[in-house]
């Protein structure tokens, strides 16, 4: 969302985690009983605090993620949206951002049902598998097939994880599966960084 004022006094950051008190309890309730909770806790971006070329002078522009539970959970966000992106308003109006419903002059929101119609996201699931350790880095699904030839995965639910980092690193090594290296990509990207084969 973008606003028609500066908020250099809040007290935020380019990067804010908002922690809500029932940390622990929100993830139970997201992916142990896949529940939409009353309460949230939210990571803010406020990259015009860096950089305030990327919004009109006087603005300020900002990103809000809320985890939430998969379509899997039987959530409506066809009437659950609005009042969900309503209490994450008002509580950061509350909090850190004075008037900011009379603020805002752009915003888009998106919920699962956009992951999964608009982006093809297994169950409107925006980070693909559940992040626990058995379903991270070397865990999640490898790039290359192991049943098909020429078959190669790139993305949030592959090797090595979800994410802007981990989808950019996944289209890599894919790039280098594919350009039939011998090496692992790691190693061609390091100057100066050997497999043990090679120190031999």
């Amino acid at each position: 969302f973008g606003t028609k004022r500066r908020y250099l006094d809040s007290g935020l950051s380019h990067h804010n985690i908002i922690l809500g008190e029932r940390y622990q309890g929100l993830l139970g309730d997201i992916f142990n009983k896949q529940k939409l909770a009353d309460d949230f806790s939210l990571y803010l971006h406020m990259p015009t605090i860096t950089d305030p070329s990327i919004a009109p002078d006087g603005c300020e522009g900002f990103y809000v993620l809320s985890p939430v539970p998969h379509l899997g959970s039987g959530t409506d966000w066809t009437t659950m949206a609005q009042p969900y992106r309503d209490s994450i308003i008002e509580f950061l109006e509350a909090n850190y951002l004075p008037d900011l419903r009379a603020n805002i002059i752009a915003e888009r929101h998106i919920n699962p049902l956009h992951f999964q119609n608009t982006l093809n996201s297994y169950l409107g699931s925006a980070f693909s598998v559940q992040p626990i350790l058995t379903q991270s880095a070397w865990f999640r699904p490898h790039n290359r097939s192991e049943e098909f030839d020429n078959l190669y995965f790139v993305g949030a639910g592959t090797h090595p994880g979800a994410g802007l980092p981990g989808v950019l690193s996944s289209s890599i090594i894919v790039e280098n599966l594919i350009g039939g290296a011998n090496e692992p990509a790691y190693v061609r990207s390091t100057p100066g960084l050997h497999t043990m084969e090679q120190a031999v």
